[in-house]
């Protein structure tokens, strides 16, 4: 689980960068939050990063509400962090 600020922006690294794919989206009215999981395959085949948008957070301190990642490997750094 990984907390974003902007969901748009998030999304569009995760998939136009790292080059995932948007699996799933849902919305908790109730929590005032909303996932999106993001994957290079269905969740049944490989890892997802679950992003997590929390409706009334408008930043977040450097190490506050981390839940956790794995690894993410693409094929060329430099070029990724140049898009």
């Amino acid at each position: 689980m990984l907390p974003v600020i902007d969901l748009q922006q998030s999304i569009a690294f995760y998939t136009n960068v790292l080059g995932v794919k948007l699996l799933r989206k849902r919305d908790y009215p109730a929590g005032r939050l909303t996932l999106f999981c993001c994957g290079f395959a269905e969740e049944k085949a490989g890892a997802v990063i679950e992003l997590t948008h929390n409706w009334h957070t408008a930043s977040y301190n450097y190490g506050n509400a981390f839940g956790y990642i794995a690894t993410i490997q693409v094929g060329d750094v430099y070029h990724a962090c140049q898009k």
